[in-house]
This record gives structure tokens, sequence and C-alpha cells, in this order.
């Protein structure tokens, strides 16, 4: 390498630590609050309950919320005579577990008396590769809607569990005279968000003699978990996300892990154990997989104003991890018999482009985080476009894969004059390289002139060097467009064709020493190849060798992928080589003479 080598990568070396570095403080974990720890506030002392658990009792604050509707504090200073906020307790010794099963339209609902909430959301339409139904916060530590003063302290307390028709009640009394009931309430009809929509009402009553108050940092109430479904589920699926006044924030599992420079193994940062942050208003908050999420939702006084999430390993050496999270209630306290109540909305089900836009507050945008294309966010619109037509070719074809093969008819239909244009410029490209040649090995010592003679033989044929690039860097983005929507279109699991049993996984159809045999990337390799020896040769033979390695890393490249993928770019080599065959019989068009200019006088 030489010196101007060596000051270039030098330089960008440079770069990319200044980078990195610049990248981990912007996306550093915000701190929890000073007052905020995992044994309790400052001040807390365990005082035994009457169950023999201890209860975190915070110092009496002059700046804890007066009692009043639930909202940010007033400043008015609390009640000295109050009693404590006791949601923050140690199981119960030998507190049994009690599972009561509610069967929904669309769901089988299992709620424990350990924390009064759903263990495990049962989706009755989805099955799971082992043959059962897919079940949601399978690895969770808490149940959904289980409720806590402080992120990740315990909350599994035994409630009394009563169902009362499409209504499910978790009720737990305390000493001090609150009483907390949290109401659930199923789907009434697969129309309410495709059967998957679940509300639920806490509130909490103070039938003591002295005002309660809540911890300063008001409460956190459990999303759930998500976890990969699949063996072949990409873990950048496994994230949290939560929206705030329409900009929502995404966070995968990788987030959590120690990161580091390549190369030169400089750490950036080391392994994050939690991922916290406020906001004023937070309208949604979920945990996602590949295809399934849960989705919590607030407004008004029900309004979240904190999250919390964690990261669960499943399997370390195999690099599976799931992930939990909550969001953050403000602080309020109870004056003797006052109650209060705050609403909130879950969806734990399907990631359905269309319901989950249809409950309302930007929900949508837990699938659209994965649509950017190129780092370019307004491109999202490709593949919304692409989804919305592939569902609309479905409904009438009643099969995604035939979907996605008159989508790329259609697009190849779209290309049709472009790919005519690029074909033309390249055999007036092969016309003229034995003149390009020549001028290449004439001026070889002199690069610079070299580069005008060429420019200017292009110029006198008219011919654009970058024509045969065109068709490329228009279906780049479809490309990409096509890889996003089918890595999170849950309208895919499950579809069927010819051998492929699931067009959202790869189509193995064996095994040799342990590798999976998948077919149609393998046909999509010796389409690619026969595609290009189609084409006209352009360009030296060292660039004809290059591209002769492309078709293999797409192999590599697409090998694990979806194989709805693989059959898109199939099918889209076979109507190009079908393009190429018919343009081929056309006599090839004699490469056009720019005419002479006329002398004036």
């Amino acid at each position: 390498m030489d010196r101007k080598g060596i000051i270039g990568v030098s330089v960008a070396l440079i770069i990319l630590i200044v980078w990195q570095m610049e990248f981990a403080k912007k996306f550093a974990p915000p701190q929890p609050p000073a007052a905020e720890t995992a044994a309790g506030t400052p001040g807390a002392s365990a005082a035994p309950s009457e169950a023999g658990a201890p209860v975190a009792q915070a110092a009496p604050s002059a700046a804890a919320p007066a009692a009043g509707p639930a909202t940010a504090s007033s400043g008015e200073p609390a009640p000295v005579a109050s009693s404590p906020w006791p949601m923050v307790v140690a199981p119960s010794p030998g507190a049994p577990e009690k599972t009561t099963v509610v069967s929904g339209t669309a769901g089988r609902y299992h709620f424990t008396n350990l924390g009064g909430g759903i263990a495990q959301a049962e989706l009755l339409f989805y099955p799971a590769e082992s043959g059962s139904n897919v079940a949601l916060n399978v690895h969770g530590t808490l149940p959904i809607g289980a409720i806590s003063d402080q992120w990740g302290a315990a909350a599994n307390l035994p409630y009394t569990v009563t169902v009362h028709g499409d209504s499910v009640i978790c009720e737990r009394q305390e000493p001090n005279g609150l009483t907390i009931t949290k109401e659930f309430t199923l789907p009434a009809s697969i129309n309410d968000a495709h059967g998957y929509h679940v509300g639920l009402k806490v509130s909490f009553t103070n039938h003591g003699s002295q005002p309660i108050r809540s911890g300063s940092n008001g409460y956190y109430l459990y999303v759930g978990s998500a976890a990969p479904i699949h063996q072949n589920d990409l873990s950048t699926y496994t994230a949290f996300d939560w929206d705030s006044d329409g900009g929502s924030k995404h966070t995968d599992v990788n987030w959590f892990s120690e990161l580091k420079l390549p190369l030169i193994n400089i750490q950036i940062h080391p392994e994050r154990p939690l991922y916290t942050d406020t906001a004023d208003s937070i309208d949604w908050t979920a945990v996602s997989s590949q295809y399934f999420t849960t989705v919590i939702s607030g407004t008004g006084a029900s309004a979240a104003t904190a999250v919390w999430a964690q990261r669960l390993t499943l399997d370390a050496a195999a690099r599976k991890y799931a992930l939990e999270g909550a969001i953050g209630l403000p602080p309020f306290n109870l004056a003797p018999g006052q109650t209060v109540t705050q609403s909130f909305n879950y969806y734990a089900g399907p990631k359905i482009y269309g319901v989950l836009q249809g409950l309302g507050v930007g929900q949508d945008r837990i699938i659209t985080t994965y649509f950017s294309i190129l780092g370019i966010s307004s491109l999202k619109i490709i593949p919304i476009f692409l989804l919305n037509t592939l569902n609309t070719f479905h409904s009438f074809t009643h099969s995604y894969a035939l979907a996605i093969i008159l989508m790329t008819l259609c697009i190849r239909i779209c290309l049709w004059p472009i790919q005519n244009r690029a074909t033309a410029s390249m055999r007036q490209m092969q016309e003229i390289t034995p003149r390009m040649n020549e001028l290449k090995e004439k001026y070889k010592d002199d690069p610079t002139k070299m580069q005008a003679e060429v420019m200017k033989l292009y110029k006198e044929y008219n011919i654009n060097p970058l024509a045969g690039c065109l068709p490329m860097f228009i279906q780049l983005p479809i490309f990409i467009g096509f890889y996003r929507v089918l890595g999170t279109a849950i309208e895919l699991r499950g579809s069927h064709f010819l051998w492929v049993h699931d067009l959202s996984q790869p189509d193995t159809v064996f095994h040799i020493f342990g590798q999976a045999v998948n077919i149609l990337p393998i046909c999509m390799c010796v389409t690619t190849m026969m595609q290009m020896r189609l084409q006209p040769k352009a360009g030296d033979p060292t660039q004809q060798r290059m591209f002769m390695f492309l078709p293999l890393i797409y192999l590599v490249f697409c090998y694990n992928f979806a194989s709805g993928l693989a059959l898109y770019l199939t099918v889209q080599n076979l109507f190009t080589m079908s393009q190429l065959m018919i343009t081929r019989k056309k006599t090839a068009p004699a490469p056009f003479v720019a005419p002479a200019k006329r002398k004036t006088r």
C-alpha cells in the first residue's frame, strides 16, 4: 500500500472511531432517577406486612403530590400521617399459583393470581412450529398487567381472580385499606381489532381512614414480553418500541449487547442491563417479535410518562434473547374514600399493518420502523405500497405466492421500456469495445488522456455508459422494499406454494450433514446466471468475471431469508430472461454516429 493509501485508511479509521463514540453517546441508555434504585427510594425502610413480606416505605417528602386525580404532582405537601404505598413486596412464601383460563373470540388467556394479570396470551388462529398455538409472554417474569412502584421490582402478590362474562376481575386488599382492582375486558367479537383487543381498567380505592400516597415515582404497569417464535427469526425483530407525540423510538435486543469496533477491538460501550426513558406523555408502548406484538395504549390521565425494558437470556450460546418492558404512570395520592381509575387498551396479537393502523395512535409504526430504505425514511412509502398491493392481489387470487408472481409481472412491465433502453445501450457498448481497447492500449501511460478519449468516443456514438445500470438502480429500492415487507408481513406466515410450507421461512426440503437444502435460493442463483449469459457482454474481461460472482453473493445473502423473497427474485429473473430473448431476436441496432457539425463562415 502506498503512502496515500495508508493516509486514507488512517483517516477512515479515525472517522469511524469518532462516529462510533458519538453514536454511543447519542444512544446511551438514559439513567434512572437517583431516587429510584432496585432496593427502593432513598430513606426506604422495610416493614413487615401482615403476610410476613417486607413493604417498601418511603420517608415523608414535602414534595409528594397531594391527594387528587391521577395527574402529575401538584407540588402541594403530602399529609404527614399518610399510609405507605404497599405495592413492591417480595412474593408471599408458600403462596400457590392458580391459573384461570378464559377463551375469547381469537385468543385464550391464562390469568394468574400471582400478579393479577395475563400469564400467557394464546393465539388460536396462529399455530407454532411445535404444532401448538403461538403464545405471547411465555418467557415473561411477570404477567401482563402486573403493577409495581419500581422498575424491575417483584409484583407477583396474590390476587383474587373472578370471571364475569367477558370480564376478568383481579382484586387485592391491602392491610392499610387500599384495594387494587384490575378489570380485563376480552374482545366481544372477531371484528374488535381482529379479536385481540383487551381493555384494562386499574382502580385504586382507599377504604382506610388515612390518606395513602403513591411512591414518589408513581407506579409501573407491565406490558409483557416478546421472544422469537421461529427458529430462523432474526434477533433484530425482537424489540421494544414506544411513541410520544408522533415520534416513535425503537430498541432491539442487540442494543443491550456490548459494542466493540471491529478489527481493532475498541469497546464503545459495555453490556447494558436496562433501558429507561421518560417523556411528557407516552401514547403507546410495545414489545414485539418478528410477527407478533403486545401493545399498551393509554390517553389523558392514563398516559404514561416513563418506560422501562430489560433483556432476558434464553440461550446464551445461540445468542437467543427475549425482552420485557413496562410503562411508568405519574404519582398520585388517595384521600379516604377516594377512587382513582385509569384505563388502558392492550393489543396482543399478530402484526397486521391495517389492524395496527386502525388502533389510531400510530401503532403501525411498530411495522414501518423497519421500512426505511438506505436510511431514507421518506422511502418507506415503497414497502407500504408493495404491502398494500400484495394484499390487494391476494384478495382475489387467495394465494400470496400468486400475488408475488403478479406483482413481479407488473413491476417488469413497468420497467420494460427502461430495460430495453439498457439492453440497447449495452449492445452499443459491446460494438465499440474493440475501439475502447485500442484507446486503452494507446494511452495506457496517460490515464487522463485515455479517459478524455473514451468520453469523446461515448459522445461520438451517443452512448450513455450508465444506461445499462439504470434498471439496477431502480430495482434496488424495490428489492430492499420487498425484503422489508417479506421480513415483517405476517400475511405470508403459513402461506403454502408447491413444496414451500411457509413463505415467511426458508423452503428447506431436507438436510445434508446438518446443512439445510433450500430449493428456491438455488433456483434464483441458476436463473441469475442464465440471465447474465443472455445479456450483451460489455466492459473488460476483469469486470465480466467480477459480475459472474454476483449470483453467488445473492445466494449467500438470501439463502436463509424468507422463501417469498427468493420466489420474487426467481420469477423476476425468468421474466427478464423472456424479455431479453424477445429483444434478442430483433436486428441489433447499428451504433449511432453523431453527424459532423457544419462549419460556419
